[in-house]
């Protein structure tokens, strides 16, 4: 995939995750709004989410294994012999989906006391059957994440990146005609969204000349080297969920709003990373997985290279903007109700320390999915096990002088930790990935970075003064950070930092194409 191909496909992903974020957004603003905070609410929230604990686990598995052997197939045996393998990976993955769903199922009231042990009466009976409804979920999820690396195998992002927006549209459409089956036909339309996610794909799997058969082939070779590459992202995936239940679970004991403070800061920072960062490694994954599979290391090197540039120009600044302009931030996205000014301060404090890691976030997906596409799953969750056990026990130690602060630092230090951790481990597989490139590019970035700070922090300071009230938050935060990013791609000009330079001049290109 060419450099400009690259950037015009992270660039519709990007487009795309923000639609589908506010779309999201929407959707949760109108179910708190027709259900509010009840024991039905609570009901459905935990039903929904057992699906979802497993497919976090199941999806990444598929999704990080799946594109290289895929890969590795099509460039060796054609086309035809690769839709083969996908369908008979895909059936094995339906048929154990399946199992588990069936399992769940019968299982449905232990498994709600077990992850919700302290629900009883109606609404431990009302979380069982929105259980039985919505463990149906982890078919369609298998299947999306299946169909997703196929279509990213072939380079072809648009549908992939649809996915999240087809969930959410039968939520929003039952709740505003009315939502008159409660939450048991929210938990319904849940389940629809989830099969929409799967129909979406398939005029793009068409048009890649796939078509399904019934194959389940165990002596494939293939298989047994999938479950081996599976089985340690599983490892990974888990312990991952183990870390996030760690952190409620100490979180717990800090005062009250402590949880939710870090749940909205992280919120935050999700969709900051989410919009920029995903969309660079999405792309750039199947790229790494073709030129590893042909043993074509400059070029992988190279697509490194570009990601980790890519990524540290937008997410270097935005760190900066959010360290600064926490409390403007939170102010204007959550302000409002019973969401007061103490509120606002434990959030703000959360996301400071959450935003320190927003840059190595990116950047350790980036390795993690080098050492993926190199078909080493190993080494990847062995650095991020490691990460996951500085974690916990910064965890411990930090919170007990910083409180939540502590709580967030303790996630970015171990990011940071785990991104050098795996910056060693692709060094040592691949002899280099042209750090001294990135050093002098991520140098400049920096420093155009707290040039820019600078400037919104009195920008910002002077305009609050002259302005009070939220009206003076919102102007002040509009103007200051127009003024910031202006500030920044002068600076990104100045001092020749290619990856801006190649924007630019495409940019220029159409504005002054257009005028002609």
């Amino acid at each position: 995939m060419s450099k400009a191909k690259l950037a015009k496909a992270a660039t519709l992903i990007m487009v795309v995750t923000f639609i589908s974020k506010a779309v999201g957004f929407l959707r949760d603003t109108l179910i708190a709004s027709s259900f509010g905070a009840t024991y039905q609410t609570d009901a459905y929230n935990m039903a929904i989410s057992i699906p979802e604990i497993l497919f976090a686990i199941l999806s990444l598995a598929i999704t990080t294994t799946f594109i290289p052997i895929l890969s590795e197939s099509y460039n060796s045996r054609g086309k035809e012999d690769m839709f083969q393998f996908f369908n008979n990976i895909m059936n094995l993955i339906v048929i154990i989906s399946l199992i588990f769903s069936v399992l769940g199922w019968i299982f449905a009231p232990q498994l709600v006391s077990v992850i919700a042990p302290k629900f009883t009466g109606e609404k431990y009976e009302l979380t069982v059957v929105l259980v039985k409804i919505s463990i149906l979920n982890l078919v369609f999820m298998s299947l999306t994440a299946g169909y997703t690396a196929l279509l990213q195998t072939f380079d072809d992002f648009l549908a992939p990146a649809f996915v999240g927006i087809m969930l959410n549209f039968p939520i929003i459409i039952y709740i505003l005609l009315g939502a008159r089956g409660g939450v048991v036909g929210l938990t319904i339309a849940t389940v629809i969204g989830n099969v929409l996610k799967v129909v979406v794909q398939l005029p793009w799997m068409f048009k890649h000349g796939y078509r399904f058969k019934w194959i389940i082939n165990l002596k494939d070779k293939r298989v047994n080297r999938i479950i081996m590459l599976i089985l340690p992202v599983i490892v990974g995936a888990g312990a991952n969920q183990l870390n996030a239940i760690i952190d409620k679970t100490i979180g717990s004991g800090l005062p009250d709003g402590s949880i939710a403070a870090l749940n909205f800061a992280s919120r935050i920072t999700d969709v900051v990373y989410v919009t920029f960062a995903t969309a660079v490694v999405t792309v750039v994954y199947p790229a790494l997985s073709r030129e590893g599979s042909n043993k074509n290391f400059d070029e992988f090197k190279l697509y490194i290279t570009r990601a980790v540039n890519n990524i540290n120009l937008i997410m270097i600044p935005c760190t900066a903007g959010l360290i600064i302009l926490s409390i403007p931030v939170v102010t204007i996205l959550f302000k409002h109700g019973v969401f007061d000014d103490r509120a606002v301060m434990m959030t703000s404090t959360a996301l400071i320390f959450f935003s320190i890691g927003i840059p190595f976030y990116g950047v350790r997906d980036v390795f993690n999915r080098g050492l993926y596409a190199l078909k080493d799953t190993k080494t990847s969750t062995i650095n991020g096990l490691i990460g996951i056990g500085i974690n916990i026990i910064l965890n411990f130690t930090l919170v007990r002088f910083m409180g939540l602060g502590g709580l967030a630092l303790a996630t970015s230090i171990a990011a940071i930790v785990t991104t050098f951790l795996l910056l060693r481990s692709l060094r040592n597989r691949i002899g280099g990935i042209n750090g001294r490139e990135i050093l002098i590019t991520t140098g400049k970035i920096v420093l155009s970075s707290i040039i820019m700070g600078i400037c919104v922090y009195f920008i910002y300071s002077i305009i609050s003064i002259r302005i009070t009230g939220f009206s003076g938050v919102l102007t002040g935060f509009i103007l200051s950070s127009f003024a910031g990013l202006v500030i920044y791609a002068a600076e990104l000009k100045f001092l020749r930092v290619n990856e801006f330079n190649t924007v630019y001049e495409k940019v220029k290109k159409k504005i002054m194409g257009g005028r002609i």
